[in-house]
């Protein structure tokens, strides 16, 4: 009967619960077979999220290409890595500072000197004030200074009576019309000595004069003026191509007084500007004057760098120009390839004048070039020099083999042709060459033997001074001690001082013999000439005459 009760109550409570209004997103879901297979809507909503996705990444990308100055750069495919911009680092925009040109990095201020560290690093063409500080004995101080413009021009200018000024001040001077804005670059007897070099008179009347150091709004007006030089020469550049005139325009300068702007141009032949000269002043409404340059000088004022990774020495430090020629080139035994030996210029180097006279002085020591030797096997036609080592490189004649002689064995093998003496064969003069690898093995090994033996030293050197020091303080603590007594712990000391010197010895003999042994099997694995059989017979034939 309790059994039936139960039921009864379990039935009646499952009815109840289907008679209640469940929500369908708490009944469990359905199993069946098309649970995995997705609806349209939500096909729909997957690809419109995809969409917005993808257009949110290219918009990234795009963004990401865009480079410092605003600029929609090339495609990610095209750029080089090497050049692209670390993504950790914010990027800084570039800004032109138009006074790196003038011998300072930011806008002077009025009656403040510009340092001398900011003049030497944005100076071009530098002159060294040697004799700044020294006083003349008597007399008056030179009245003359140097000052310096755009790039690489200076010109000389007289002080007026009771004005001082010191290297590094920005001065107003007499232009040609009103007034120009530069820095004095040298003052005193140096500067003297520049007028004697550029063939200046400083008693001359021709040389202008310096007005007065530059107030405030002389500064701010030529600053004002700075900034339209840029725009100048790009738009000189296109009025020059569509009148057809052979010519490049380099530079623009402005005056400081916004009076007058020079340009700088190169060209092969003479140029016929006076159209140009025309335009140019109604579309600047200034006073326009041309200077032709040539490449040197270009390249002196523009600047770059050369090929040894370093700015241009016509720019930064030479001060005159020295002719060079392809004999240098020929002296210094250079090949007369064009493409290494002209500069950025497209002239000859201006450093190939550097090493020519060593050279041309080493080159005493040796036999006329191009001076053939004869021996009883055949006539022997020269090749090549090595200056540094001392070495001319010969073959014989239809023969492509060079054999490598010392500059003294080829002065004795002509002077014995002179005397109608021909010695047997080139190869019993050839030298041996170590190879570079080789060479550079045996000097590690001798600077490696050199700095053990200097430890070796040190190390002994400290162990006598440290038993010196145990034996004096032994020598104190024992005062009370008998003679006897002393005597022989001065003895035992003694012998142990020298069986410590024998057993370091000992040890650096057996290092040094390694070390000889490594170099020797190095070197005969870097030289095969040494392995030859052939030139160690021959070797052993010379040995033996």
């Amino acid at each position: 009967m309790e059994e039936n009760k139960e039921l009864e109550k379990k039935n009646h409570k499952d009815k109840s619960l289907e008679q209640q209004d469940i929500p369908k997103q708490q009944l469990p879901p359905a199993e069946s077979e098309d649970d995995d297979v997705a609806t349209a809507e939500e096909m729909e909503a997957f690809i419109r999220d995809r969409r917005e996705k993808e257009r949110e990444r290219r918009q990234e990308d795009k963004e990401d290409r865009m480079d410092v100055f605003g600029e929609y750069a090339a495609p990610e495919n095209s750029i080089d890595p090497y050049l692209e911009p670390d993504p950790t680092l914010p990027w800084v925009k570039y800004e032109e500072n138009l006074f790196l040109s003038r011998g300072c990095k930011q806008c002077p201020t009025s009656y403040v000197p510009v340092s001398e560290t900011e003049m030497r690093s944005c100076s071009k063409v530098t002159s060294c004030n040697w004799m700044r500080g020294i006083r003349q004995p008597g007399g008056k101080p030179f009245d003359c200074v140097e000052v310096r413009f755009k790039n690489n021009r200076k010109d000389f200018f007289r002080l007026p009576d009771g004005l001082e000024v010191t290297e590094g001040d920005v001065v107003a001077v007499e232009g040609m019309p009103g007034h120009d804005i530069g820095i004095v670059s040298l003052t005193g007897e140096v500067c003297r000595i520049q007028m004697l070099k550029r063939h200046v008179d400083p008693a001359s009347e021709n040389v202008r004069k310096l007005f007065r150091r530059a107030k405030s709004n002389d500064i701010e007006r030529w600053a004002e003026s700075l900034k339209n030089e840029h725009n100048a020469l790009l738009r000189t550049r296109r009025i020059a191509a569509d009148l057809n005139l052979e010519m490049k325009v380099n530079d623009v300068e402005y005056q400081g007084d916004n009076a007058k702007a020079i340009f700088y141009y190169t060209a092969d032949d003479r140029v016929d500007f006076r159209t140009l000269i025309k335009v140019l002043a109604e579309e600047f409404h200034v006073r326009i004057e041309m200077k032709q340059i040539g490449v040197r000088q270009e390249a002196g004022k523009v600047g770059g760098l050369g090929t040894c990774g370093r700015e241009l020495c016509c720019s930064t430090w030479l001060t005159n120009f020295k002719s060079v020629t392809t004999n240098t080139a020929k002296v210094q035994q250079i090949l007369p390839n064009p493409q290494k030996l002209a500069g950025q210029c497209g002239k000859l180097k201006c450093c190939l004048n550097f090493e020519c006279e060593v050279y041309a002085d080493a080159l005493k020591q040796f036999p006329p070039a191009n001076t053939a030797i004869r021996f009883q096997k055949g006539l022997a036609l020269y090749k090549k020099t090595d200056v540094f080592r001392g070495i001319m490189w010969y073959c014989y004649e239809g023969e492509s083999e060079l054999h490598a002689l010392t500059a003294e064995s080829v002065k004795k093998i002509i002077e014995m042709n002179r005397n109608q003496e021909y010695p047997e064969k080139m190869e019993d003069y050839q030298v041996e060459l170590m190879s570079t690898a080789a060479l550079a093995q045996e000097t590690t090994n001798a600077d490696f033997e050199r700095e053990l033996r200097r430890m070796a030293d040190d190390m002994s050197e400290t162990s006598v001074a440290k038993e010196a020091h145990r034996d004096d303080r032994r020598e104190r603590k024992g005062g009370e001690r008998k003679g006897g007594e002393q005597r022989g712990g001065e003895q035992r000391g003694g012998d142990r001082r020298q069986q410590r010197n024998r057993d370091d010895q000992r040890v650096r003999d057996e290092q040094r013999r390694e070390e000889t042994r490594l170099r020797n099997s190095t070197n005969n694995r870097h030289t095969g000439a040494r392995n030859n059989p052939r030139r160690s017979s021959d070797k052993e034939k010379r040995n033996n005459q």
